[in-house]
């Protein structure tokens, strides 16, 4: 970085991806949006990517293709594509980080970073995490619904001066974010928010907010939580469950983050391949190797399977 102004590609232009090179974009950044969805990208090229909610509805031109070959040069890329397109998205843009650019995770779950570094080298990765929502509404069009902090950092702990460089960026750009000195701990302190509700969101159709309000689905996300903590502790990731009940209810207080659905139940809605693998099936293995029981997690991500059978299957014929 050198202390210079980043040039950033964000790796997946909906709701959350899109959201944040607004933001970034907004305060002059050099940004260009990436996404295979061509109508969507044609959209935002045309028109401008439409900004609904927190702020005011508003337009900003920011670059956008769906053409990865055309890209030739970032500092910065941040994945915000789904878990399961992660390997084929670096593969795409392998030149920019051949070229010097840094990859951020900002996805859902556990693993992404892994498959970054399988692919692109451990040194080229950084891993992140935000609890900010955005929701694609239509073709260039995103929901934004607040401003929470963002968090990166090194996967192998300790805060470097790439890192408090890039947070300093970003902070000034619009979008708060802190260099982390234990990055995996946080990643997974986001997680066991995103167990508690992503599932039952999705199942339900009801927003976080919602969730919460119904005293049988706040067990079931909190005996979800739990398990996945037991997990947790079992990798080394030292974890209060007050903090970790406390954090899952900041990200569901109405008039903010917990207004959105999930982005799985928004994945379902709109019949789609959800993250459940990521964000639950993970943390299942994880614990089959270490003897820990999950029943709870073992039966909402089936759930989940079970509603995506309803319309994978016909996706693929």
């Amino acid at each position: 970085m050198d202390g210079k102004t980043p040039e950033i590609v964000i790796i997946g232009a909906g709701g959350m991806g899109a959201l944040f090179g607004a933001i970034l974009r907004s305060s002059g950044l050099a940004v260009t949006l990436y996404d295979i969805n061509d109508d969507h990208i044609a959209a935002i090229q045309r028109h401008g990517l439409k900004l609904e909610g927190f702020g005011g509805d508003r337009t900003v031109e920011i670059a956008a293709t769906s053409d990865a070959a055309g890209l030739t040069q970032a500092d910065v890329l941040l994945f915000q594509c789904k878990g399961h397109g992660t390997r084929s998205a670096v593969r795409s843009v392998r030149h920019l980080v051949d070229g010097g650019a840094v990859c951020i995770s900002f996805q859902n779950g556990l693993g992404n970073e892994e498959v970054l570094a399988e692919e692109v080298g451990e040194a080229n990765v950084i891993g992140g995490l935000t609890t900010m929502a955005g929701c694609l509404l239509g073709l260039g069009r995103v929901q934004d619904f607040s401003r929470v902090s963002s968090y990166i950092g090194e996967m192998a702990g300790g805060v470097s001066e790439r890192c408090k460089q890039i947070a300093e960026a970003f902070t000034q750009a619009g979008l708060e974010t802190h260099a982390s000195p234990n990055i995996r701990r946080d990643i997974w302190k986001k997680l066991l928010g995103n167990i508690a509700m992503s599932a039952v969101s999705g199942t339900t159709n009801l927003t976080s907010a919602s969730c919460l309000k119904i005293p049988a689905l706040k067990a079931t996300g909190i005996r979800a939580l739990d398990e996945a903590l037991a997990v947790a502790n079992s990798q080394g990731i030292d974890l209060d469950r007050d903090e970790a009940i406390a954090g899952m209810e900041a990200i569901s207080i109405p008039g903010g983050t917990g207004d959105a659905k999930s982005s799985l139940c928004i994945d379902i809605l709109n019949r789609r391949q959800t993250e459940v693998d990521y964000i639950y099936g993970s943390v299942i293995a994880l614990g089959r190797e270490k003897n820990i029981p999950t029943p709870t997690l073992e039966t909402i991500a089936s759930l989940v399977k079970g509603i995506e059978s309803h319309y994978l299957e016909k996706n693929d014929d």
